[in-house]
């Protein structure tokens, strides 16, 4: 069922023209009889690999002798993430375990898209409970548990991704990049010896903006608290100097050739423009182990240059979360097959790393590191490397080159991390779900070419900050203070 909706939702995207929705044969009616073998669909973000039919296989034989359930997995591309949701949601296609971004959380549960995870949780949740404790009811929205997250790193650190043999070719101590100012001169040198390269590689779903995170979204990013959130005083964060400065400086990048002028509008991960030799450098949050990941994932090693001290919100716990959706046609076995996720080494190493053997060897048993088999690297193998969003990277192997502790670094980070003043509060937006529908829109319409530099901010910004007050900012802003001031003497 589902490929065929996902690749209409993948080419809505990637075409940008205006398909008809396709209808599909619907949900289920009839719930499995107890001795049927129950099948789920599953979605996680990301590019479908080559094998993973056969990765899919050798889940099902695992999880059929286990639980007599098997999993139907269903990439989407980052790119093609919201429309392609919108379209299976929105149209009631089978689709149990969702993937959601906290940025698509307030649709889907006004919408009832997914359902309230609460009970699910208390009922079938014990290998959920067990990683997450006090966090695994987190993602909600007025008290409508919609998501579970994921056990990986909760804080966020802003960071610059750079090759490192064009920063040891052109000299430059990436030390010395504590601020993404600082970018402008390196890239300056850069562009110089590599004048066809793009500095900065982003997408639609990924321009500069979206990964420079130094505030306190408060869900949806329509008022939010600056420094970390360390000030509790809800602002509209497009009308700061900040971002003005961002955005300005963004558009001097575009006008050097910095950016790629489809900066705003390519689907091509950022990795991906890297390896091709197309992109020197990108942003992302910072990680213990990242070091690694971008290595693989672009073909050459990466240096890292923090932008920002690890912080944490309510957005970074529930940046990416799993619910399960209102169209699936047995909740309880969904949630039940979700927590037997969360609690199965052997099937999270399989989505992340593929076969041992085949995709993988291990290297070194005592510290569960492993690596590529000999002639073998991710060109020929199965290799997703997104464990971070497969449930619960901590039970997974460590690649080599990777601290052998980084999964106890990852959990003290997740400790130790500024924490905002708001941690811990998600607003109800029930009240201002037509104003936050219109904002949205307002925002689909700038944000991402102001963050992308492709248009001037001293023409566009101001009407950007003009059509956000009209569509309702003030009161969004009213709202969420009203609620944090209420959580904040509540929470003393």
């Amino acid at each position: 069922m589902n490929k065929k909706v996902i690749a209409v939702g993948m080419a809505m995207v990637l075409a940008s023209i205006g398909l008809a929705a396709c209808s599909g044969s619907g949900s289920k009616e009839a719930k499995d009889s107890p001795d049927e073998t129950y099948t789920v669909t599953m979605a996680y973000i990301g590019d479908k690999k080559e094998d993973t039919d056969r990765i899919e296989k050798k889940i099902n034989e695992i999880m059929k002798k286990d639980i007599n359930m098997e999993l139907d997995i269903e990439p989407i591309s980052w790119g093609a993430y919201a429309e392609t949701m919108k379209l299976i949601l929105s149209g009631g296609e089978k689709m149990d375990i969702v993937p959601i971004l906290v940025d698509q959380a307030n649709s889907m549960v006004n919408a009832k898209q997914v359902i309230d995870m609460s009970e699910y949780i208390d009922k079938y949740g014990d290998n959920i409970k067990e990683l997450l404790g006090d966090t695994a009811k987190a993602a909600n929205i007025g008290n409508y548990v919609y998501g579970v997250t994921t056990g990986r790193e909760w804080f966020c650190q802003s960071s610059v991704i750079m090759r490192k043999d064009i920063l040891d070719e052109c000299g430059i101590d990436a030390s010395s990049i504590t601020d993404y100012k600082d970018l402008t001169d390196v890239y300056a040198i850069v562009k110089e010896k590599y004048p066809n390269m793009v500095m900065m590689a982003s997408n639609n779903s990924t321009t500069p903006d979206t990964k420079y995170e130094m505030n306190d979204t408060l869900t949806d990013g329509f008022g939010v608290l600056m420094d970390h959130g360390q000030d509790t005083t809800v602002v509209d964060y497009y009308e700061t100097d900040e971002y003005k400065e961002f955005v300005e400086t963004m558009y001097d990048w575009q006008q050097k050739g910095y950016l790629s002028k489809d900066a705003a509008t390519t689907t091509e991960g950022v990795e991906n423009q890297v390896k091709a030799g197309a992109a020197f450098s990108y942003l992302a949050p910072n990680k213990p182990g990242y070091d690694t990941r971008a290595a693989l994932l672009c073909g050459t090693e990466m240096e890292i240059a923090p932008i920002s001290e690890p912080w944490a919100g309510t957005a970074q716990i529930s940046f990416l979360t799993y619910g399960i959706s209102s169209s699936s046609a047995d909740k309880d076995k969904t949630m039940q097959c979700l927590d037997y996720l969360y609690g199965n080494a052997d099937i999270l190493n399989l989505l992340n790393w593929g076969e041992e053997g085949v995709d993988y060897e291990v290297v070194d048993a005592e510290n569960n590191i492993i690596n590529y088999p000999d002639g073998k690297d991710d060109s020929n193998t199965y290799h997703l490397a997104e464990g971070w969003q497969l449930f619960d990277q901590f039970k997974m192997h460590i690649w080599e080159g990777d601290s052998p502790d980084i999964w106890d670094e990852t959990k003290t980070l997740n400790e130790s991390a500024i924490k905002s003043k708001a941690f811990g509060f998600t607003y109800d937006s029930t009240s201002v779900a037509n104003e936050l529908a219109a904002l949205s829109n307002v925002k689909a319409k700038y944000a991402a070419a102001l963050g992308s530099g492709t248009v001037d901010p001293e023409e566009t910004l101001p009407k950007f900050i003009e059509e956000l007050k009209k569509a309702g900012i003030e009161k969004v802003i009213s709202t969420k203070q009203e609620q944090l001031d209420k959580w904040l003497e509540e929470n003393k």
